[in-house]
């Protein structure tokens, strides 16, 4: 029974990370140190590297494009998605140029785009709320994107957004 299990995992990992030559099943990846899943990713001519990646949360989907170029990693483009039932809907998009990416950039963009939607959304509305609350929920949602995979507490239900996010 131990070796059983014992091939049952190995093919199970060699699944996960195969050998040299054979293809690996199109899933997205996990990055724990950036907290994002990585989807696409191609290199340039010139040689430059390319990738994506999203964060989500209960309300939010953040995408980012990001490129590496020589020794440094630049942010391309930051895209915000609202849900709308089971679909997503661009709210904000911000393109960028040669402009470094660090985890604290990412964040204090996001927050800015995030309340800017919100302010909008409730000015169009005709409501008025206090700026400091509009501040303090985009903080709120861009921390709970920011927020490990890996953890227990990770609500379950969020990972049925993932095969969404392919398409």
């Amino acid at each position: 029974m131990a070796s059983f299990e014992k091939a049952l995992t190995k093919d199970l990992f060699d699944s996960i990370l195969p050998p040299y030559g054979t293809p690996r099943k199109q899933v997205p990846v996990w990055d724990e140190g950036q907290k994002m899943f990585l989807l696409g990713n191609f290199e340039s001519e010139k040689g430059n590297y390319y990738y994506e990646g999203i964060r989500f949360c209960n309300k939010i989907v953040i995408k980012e494009k990001v490129g590496l170029c020589h020794t440094w990693t630049y942010i391309d483009s930051l895209e915000i998605y609202a849900f709308n039932g089971t679909n997503l809907e661009l709210v904000q998009k911000r393109d960028y140029e040669k402009t470094f990416r660090t985890e604290e950039f990412i964040r204090k963009e996001s927050e800015q785009m995030i309340y800017d939607f919100l302010a909008g959304y409730l000015k169009a509305q005709g409501k008025s709320i206090g700026e400091e609350a509009i501040r303090a929920e985009a903080s709120a949602i861009v921390e709970g994107s920011f927020k490990s995979f890996l953890d227990p507490d990770f609500n379950k239900h969020l990972t049925r957004i993932l095969p969404q996010l392919k398409a």
